[in-house]
């Protein structure tokens, strides 16, 4: 009897983990991330209220970890692969 997941490996076979951020840009309207492969993507910053109701010194203070960002002030966190999906955080 053939395994289907065996044959053709598990569902995520074949993905490659979302690349490194390098920069990050923080403005009144837009959070944007530059990432290793070179690419710059951006999102409103409205779909992170968190990062959108913080005062602008809070916003600016932010640690990079590979493809994860971090306000520790905030306790928030926006991985590269939140936002190349489009992905919202409340």
């Amino acid at each position: 009897m053939s395994n289907s997941s065996t044959k053709h490996g598990p569902p995520s076979a074949g993905l490659r983990p979302p690349p490194p951020v390098e920069a990050v840009w923080v403005t009144r309207t837009t959070l944007c991330f530059d990432l290793a492969d070179g690419r710059s993507i951006s999102v409103p910053l409205g779909f992170y209220p968190p990062l959108a109701g913080a005062k602008e010194a809070a916003r600016n203070q932010y640690e990079i970890h590979k493809g994860t960002v971090y306000w520790a002030a905030l306790g928030f966190k926006v991985t590269s692969a939140d936002l190349l999906m489009g992905r919202r955080k409340e």
